[in-house]
């Protein structure tokens, strides 16, 4: 600890050597943090920076900006229930050019937004530049504990591809930490992204410039992946803007795996270039990022497609005609007591409506737009209002009442024909 202290104070003066966006190079932590929540602060409407963590040193903060349309005005729980895509950065504290693909992909988005609030919504954007603040801000993989955080997650924790030795820069290894979650980096992520209906999870990191999954599905440890065909439509839609490839994982207890396992996303490593460090201008790094960042842009355009959507097509003759827009399959689509096990992308389904005790029509369907049970009871389950989707006027089962016309007729019939029989 104290040759970890001692090369925090010796490298604490570097960043001063370094000049921030307005300047020529690329950001330190100082800059970083200083430029993100300048930018947070210029779209107040939109975005709000927090910082919802430190490091394990405790002097440097872990910081994220949040953005959602008239973001002041929602409840946390309108907040949280928005379809949400997370971005974060610097797992690996010597990785700046995801930390840089962050910070790009952040601002164009708060541009776009500003521009056109349809951009926005519906949706929610989270983005966190550094999650290893100790490491980056010294240019060290491993935190100050000297774990690699991207091998510290709960899920599959220690499975394989993981070391058991701490390691210290200049040293650079993949120590997985005492336990599963031990880091307060790692719980400081893992509470953020609790909180947020998550569809999409980007982890930026680099060296291989590819995209790795969440879990590996071939060889020893091979595990299916229960939305395989969703993730290969993703997969490819990716391939196509940035013309990355994808792999297994080097290792278990990654992020992601807890990001999809646990929080029931679509989430993926992007290694978005093969060098750690860029010497170069802001505009030399976003030329070279531009591939990855499409990548980013097409996730956040179709997140709601991400998973099982399940849309109205028309309430007629006592029927409802469903269609699942989405790219992946959805799941127990109940109405009443009729219940679809799955109904494929662009599958349409037709339902009889159905009736309450009052007569009324039934109003609610439900399902679940992922296969995956994540962590909690019904992460993934949608409910479907048919008269707030449609408009529809709530439909009432007709009931043939009697006719009081005929009524009095067939009385007088019978009087007159008893009368005759009398």
């Amino acid at each position: 600890m104290k040759k970890v202290a001692l090369l925090l104070i010796i490298v604490i003066a570097l960043p001063l050597l370094f000049g921030s966006a307005q300047g020529e190079i690329l950001h330190n932590y100082y800059t970083i943090q200083e430029d993100t929540e300048e930018l947070a602060n210029m779209y107040p409407d939109i975005a709000i920076y927090r910082e919802h963590g430190e490091s394990g040193m405790g002097s440097l903060g872990i910081f994220s900006v949040d953005v959602a349309l008239n973001i002041s005005e929602l409840s946390e729980e309108e907040l949280r229930a928005l379809p949400t895509m997370y971005v974060d950065a610097a797992h690996h504290g010597n990785e700046q050019m995801a930390v840089e693909a962050a910070y790009f992909f952040l601002k164009e988005v708060l541009e776009k937004s500003a521009a056109d609030p349809t951009y926005l919504e519906g949706k929610r954007l989270v983005v966190t530049p550094v999650v290893n603040a100790d490491g980056y801000l010294i240019d060290c993989r491993n935190n100050a504990m000297g774990v690699d955080l991207n091998r510290n997650y709960p899920y599959m924790w220690g499975e394989y591809g993981t070391s058991g030795i701490p390691s210290f820069c200049p040293a650079s290894g993949t120590y997985r930490g005492s336990s599963a979650g031990s880091e307060i980096e790692t719980q400081a992520n893992m509470e953020l992204m609790s909180g947020m209906n998550l569809y999409v999870y980007l982890s930026g990191h680099t060296g291989s410039n590819d995209i790795v999954l969440p879990w590996k599905i071939t060889g020893e440890y091979a595990v299916d992946i229960p939305d395989w065909e969703l993730y290969e439509r993703f997969l490819e839609a990716s391939n196509n803007v940035s013309g990355l490839g994808y792999r297994d994982p080097s290792g278990a207890g990654e992020s992601i795996a807890w990001g999809y396992g646990a929080r029931t996303a679509i989430s993926v490593i992007v290694e978005v270039d093969e060098m750690q460090w860029f010497i170069a201008t802001f505009e030399d790094a976003r030329d070279a990022l531009d591939n990855e960042l499409k990548m980013y842009e097409m996730a956040w355009e179709n997140l709601t497609l991400m998973g099982g959507n399940i849309q109205i097509e028309s309430v007629e003759n006592d029927k409802i005609t469903l269609k699942n827009i989405g790219w992946g399959a959805a799941y127990n689509i109940t109405y009443g007591k009729q219940i679809v096990e799955i109904v494929e992308s662009e599958e349409m389904i037709v339902l009889d409506i159905e009736y309450e005790t009052d007569n009324s029509m039934i109003d609610m369907i439900t399902y679940n737009r992922m296969n995956i049970t994540g962590e909690e009871e019904s992460m993934t389950e949608i409910a479907i209002s048919i008269k707030e989707e449609t408009g529809h006027i709530e439909q009432q089962k007709w009931i043939p009442y009697p006719n009081i016309i005929l009524i009095i007729l067939t009385v007088v019939m019978s009087i007159k024909l008893r009368s005759r029989n009398d």
